[in-house]
């Protein structure tokens, strides 16, 4: 299917520095606001939902996409007329949020609205009449106005009041008496996490008013081999930023040079609660660089999955959500899923998919969004995921192990990988609905290496592995009591025959292809006298 994104074409509503403007509001703004409604993601589905104060109207069009309806109410003109000709699943109201109806509303969503109305008091007043769910947020007054008193205008020019988060506990309790009320604290620090309970120090109080079980996000242990800092920081900062769960990342610097070196330990002294570099002086290719940030993240004991991604990769809003989503439906669906993969624009086999034309990254999201409104309940089975990235389950993990070794700096690992997975009885699943953006084979570039040679040979070390003599009859094999699992620290059978072949260092013995060695016989030979071959030409004979 290749959708089509009219709303490429609408003009961007104006930033003023208060309402969130997808790609235009500062980060921290981006950032906090996504966290939240992506948070509550699991509350959408079903529901009829109503954003109050739904501005730009991008909450509202992600809700729209799992709720049985979704309705934006704004009291500005000129963001619902935007709304309305950028969003076409929601309805939008232009209305007071003070002066709604909402007792045919299952859920309430409103982020930062109440400390801008003229009366918080009615604004509460007309949320009563939801019979289900209310979530509000407002801003903490000692971060956002520090040393303010409640009567005190706010630093903000564009708020009413403020308050702290146990005054506003008060402000709730006081409303919503007989119904049961909890409340959550919004991280100030990268990403912006919520987290339950009140925290006088947090960016952000949550009240969620109703009851039912809080949404709960799984933690991820993400491994990244990498020689590109730049690359990384995006990548992470991509996948922190749309994600409302905890994340660790080992990323593993494969033989950096001293600038990206430098370039990654100021990273990770920036969120050091996120980022864990380790260094190796050498390239260990992408599967033994895996490993080892495999190998430190298990010893972690406290990731729910386990990932590996490229370096070169930014994910859609609802990338990893979906990935999450998909996995719990496959389960109760009574599959066993041991590895599940995104949908992407760059990746030979099932994975690519075309979402539409794009040149930066504000337009991948649009052409994503549009996407996923037609893909977000899909998940197609598969016999392989690509090493883009991979969420591996504990189990899966347990039973495999890390990558084989011997395919050096990369191309194939992946494909033996999904091979013993499915051999230790796991299944495989391409999410439909995820889509993570690639810009495709920068490592090999950056290092000079000759892409085919490289898949050649790899492709003849997998076929040897298993002892076909094509690629397709690998997932043909019966299951013989193959050896599945692989130490994390396995390491490849070495030589002392290791020359470097068009960027690329070979071992002569272990990996190079005929051709590669039959080329270095050649060379070697190359002015030789003739009587020379007499002994090679013996142990070929005896062989």
């Amino acid at each position: 299917m290749s959708p089509t994104a009219p709303s490429l074409d609408v003009p961007t509503l104006a930033w003023t520095g208060e309402r969130m403007i997808p790609n235009l509001a500062d980060p921290a703004t981006e950032l906090f606001h996504w966290q939240r409604y992506l948070y509550f993601r699991p509350w959408y589905q079903g529901r009829r939902v109503v954003d109050a104060a739904s501005g730009e109207g991008y909450g509202t069009d992600y809700a729209a996409s799992f709720a049985t309806a979704a309705t934006g109410v704004d009291i500005g003109a000129d963001a619902v007329a935007h709304a309305r000709r950028r969003y076409d699943e929601p309805k939008f109201v232009l209305k007071d949020v003070c002066a709604f109806d909402y007792s045919e509303a299952d859920l309430v969503v409103s982020f930062e609205t109440i400390e801008h109305v003229p009366d918080p008091a009615a604004f509460l007043d007309a949320l009563k009449a939801c019979p289900g769910n209310i979530v509000i947020s407002t801003p903490n007054r000692n971060t956002h106005s520090p040393g303010n008193r409640l009567e005190d205008k706010p630093f903000n020019q564009f708020h009413t009041i403020e308050w702290t988060p146990l005054e506003f506990a008060d402000l709730i309790r006081q409303h919503f008496p007989d119904r049961q009320v909890r409340f959550l604290s919004q991280e100030g620090r990268w990403p912006g996490l919520i987290r339950e309970g009140l925290d006088e120090d947090a960016m952000y109080t949550i009240a969620v008013i109703g009851d039912g079980e809080l949404p709960k996000w799984p933690r991820l242990g993400i491994a990244v081999p990498t020689r590109h800092a730049s690359l990384v920081r995006d990548c992470v900062l991509g996948y922190t930023k749309f994600y409302p769960g905890e994340i660790e990342f080992a990323v593993v610097a494969n033989g950096c040079d001293e600038q990206n070196l430098a370039e990654l330990r100021q990273f990770q002294s920036e969120l050091p609660y996120i980022v864990h570099v380790l260094e190796e002086e050498k390239n260990l290719g992408y599967g033994r660089g895996a490993n080892k940030a495999l190998d430190f993240l298990w010893q972690q004991g406290w990731f729910d999955f386990f990932c590996v991604s490229n370096d070169d990769v930014f994910p859609a809003v609802d990338c990893l959500p979906q990935m999450i989503a998909a996995y719990d439906e496959l389960v109760k669906m009574g599959h066993k899923p041991g590895i599940l993969g995104p949908v992407t624009n760059e990746i030979a086999g099932n994975q690519r998919v075309e979402i539409g034309p794009y040149t930066n990254l504000p337009e991948m999201q649009e052409r994503a969004r549009v996407w996923h409104k037609s893909h977000h309940s899909g998940a197609t089975q598969a016999e392989q995921i690509r090493g883009l990235f991979m969420m591996i389950t504990p189990d899966c993990l347990s039973d495999v192990g890390g990558f084989d070794p011997r395919f050096g700096i990369g191309n194939f690992e992946d494909d033996d990988y999904n091979l013993r997975a499915l051999f230790a009885g796991h299944s495989l699943w391409i999410v439909d609905g995820s889509f993570l953006h690639h810009m495709g084979s920068s490592t090999f570039r950056e290092l000079g290496i000759n892409y085919s040679m490289n898949i050649e040979r790899n492709l003849a070390l997998i076929l040897e592995k298993w002892d076909v003599t094509e690629f397709e009859m690998l997932w043909r094999l019966p299951y013989e009591g193959q050896k599945l699992f692989m130490p994390f620290s396995a390491a490849a059978e070495t030589s002392d025959a290791v020359i470097k072949i068009n960027g690329e260092p070979v071992d002569l013995v272990n990996q190079a292809s005929p051709m590669e060695f039959a080329a270095y016989v050649m060379n070697a030979i190359k002015g030789r006298p003739r009587k020379d071959r007499e002994a090679i030409i013996e142990i070929l004979n005896a062989a």
